[in-house]
């Protein structure tokens, strides 16, 4: 077969790569995971998630989201087993597989098991202390604040610190946790670290977290600490710390909005010089907006704002963002690779050596994978309480400060308890008309069921502003490991 043929066949080739390219299985199915949970049929997204139970690369992502997705069902037994099997999965691919690793250079970035980073690793121990927390075991919840702490001092012994970031939140609850268990000295230490890790993350300290600070220093008579707090945050009064208090502590999470999609942006194209095609595939970060803008709980005529606790996505662009160079490098020498074999191969076949060029061309995909069952951000708020049966409701806010929802509940509160409690609020756009609407998919915990309603006084124009949000390739996303021993949480022993 001569060159001149191929040449004729190449426009063709050009389009079955670029069509074949564009059908990510993987990617697809999660693309359909997200769908169903946006339109509230969570249900739905775990019989859809069952795609990846038989992917032996695919076991941990398997667990995550469905540890997820039953959480949000609100089968909070069933997620704290499927978080527990995802911990089983993950310890065991910690060994560094030197096959995945080859393959990774020569193959496919998508071509070995799939590691959680150490945000996700982080917040998998989160979201396993807030089912139980919810579930009112205390003690286990606690185990949970004691693997994060050692999995962060595993990574670096002397601080403690995710080196990305991601660890500032895991850290505030872990206060929370400690605090609520009675373990004040040990809640200090993690109010302490939680700051340094806001600090170094750029990102505002919650009030919250703030008054615990002053709270705790002013109680352990650390007055020069305590001024400091006092001066850098502005705090004039504070509630004092009191073992023998009669009230109680209401904290609720909310868990606004999906995770970012992880976007295959790439391009296929000819040699310069040859006749041969060449990949160049990258992940990107795209966002999904939500026109939350805040919330605000409300209990017994008393009400506070919430704070921004974690922001999930943008953990995300710093971790994939550090990646880039290494995935660069590796798309790099798999072009070169593939285009030495082939140059090789066309002097003993040209057929064959076309097939080589094309087949690693189409499987040369992005890793698109991640737990993508994870909110955009996480909000805390926390407020002082009578001790008995609370009625609770926490509004949820939009452009101006106007409520478009309202999630509620009620608690029962034993004198100087400290109760978490979840709401998972995800924002649903139904574009088409001018006239369409946007709706919210609710729970909340311990009872609440699933809700699927309209929310008055949000409709096209804020769809139609958030759908505008572009994808950004600076934050784009392998979710391949590097340095595996360094950036993976460990699970405690």
């Amino acid at each position: 077969m001569s060159w001149r043929l191929l040449r004729a066949w190449r426009p063709g080739l050009l389009v079955m790569v670029a069509l074949l390219t564009g059908c990510a299985s993987q990617g697809a199915l999660l693309d359909r995971v997200d769908d169903d949970v946006q339109r509230g049929q969570t249900e739905r997204a775990l019989e859809s998630l069952e795609g990846l139970s038989g992917s032996r690369r695919n076991q941990s992502l398997y667990w995550l989201n469905r540890g997820m997705l039953l959480r949000t069902q609100g089968d909070l037994d069933g997620s704290i087993a499927a978080f527990e099997r995802a911990k089983d999965v993950i310890g065991e691919l910690q060994p560094l597989s030197v096959s995945e690793t080859v393959a990774a250079w020569a193959v496919a970035e998508d071509s070995g098991a799939y590691v959680p980073p150490t945000h996700e690793h982080l917040l998998l121990h989160v979201y396993q202390a807030l089912n139980f927390l919810q579930r009112g075991d205390l003690d286990a919840a606690r185990v949970e604040a004691l693997q994060i702490d050692l999995g962060l001092r595993r990574i670096d012994p002397v601080d403690g610190r995710a080196p990305r970031g991601g660890d500032a939140f895991p850290r505030y609850l872990s206060g929370i946790i400690f605090e609520a268990a009675g373990d004040w000295s040990d809640a200090l230490i993690a109010y302490r670290k939680a700051l340094q890790a806001y600090d170094r993350q750029e990102t505002a300290i919650p009030r919250d977290l703030q008054t615990s600070l002053v709270r705790f220093t002013d109680y352990q008579d650390l007055v020069d600490e305590r001024d400091g707090y006092l001066q850098r945050f502005g705090i004039e009064a504070w509630e004092p710390l009191d073992r023998d208090r009669r009230e109680a502590t209401l904290v609720v999470v909310l868990h606004d909005g999906q995770a970012p999609r992880l976007r295959e942006e790439g391009l296929v194209l000819p040699h310069p010089s040859e006749n041969r095609l060449l990949r160049v595939s990258l992940p990107a970060l795209q966002r999904r907006p939500s026109p939350l803008t805040g919330a605000r709980l409300r209990a017994v005529g008393r009400e506070v704002e919430a704070d921004l606790a974690d922001d999930v996505a943008g953990s995300a662009d710093r971790w994939l963002a550090s990646l880039l160079p290494g995935i660069t490098a590796r798309v790099v020498s798999r072009n070169v690779a593939r285009d030495v074999a082939t140059r090789r191969l066309e002097q003993e076949n040209e057929l064959l050596a076309l097939v080589l060029n094309v087949a690693g061309t189409i499987v040369d995909n992005a890793d698109v994978r991640s737990w993508r069952s994870l909110p955009d951000r996480l909000l805390v708020s926390r407020l002082t309480v009578p001790a008995g049966s609370i009625d609770w409701q926490l509004e949820v806010l939009g452009r101006g400060s106007g409520v478009i929802d309202v999630l509620d509940g009620t608690v029962d509160l034993r004198p100087g308890e400290t109760r978490v409690l979840g709401a998972h609020w995800i924002n649903r756009f139904i574009p088409g008309s001018a006239g369409s609407q946007a709706r919210s998919v609710r729970q909340t915990f311990p009872q609440d069921p699933l809700e699927i309603h309209q929310m008055p006084g949000v409709g096209a124009e804020i769809g139609l502003a958030d759908a505008g949000a572009g994808t950004d390739l600076n934050a784009a996303a392998g979710w391949r490991r590097l340095d595996l021993n360094a950036e993976i949480v460990p699970e405690a022993e």
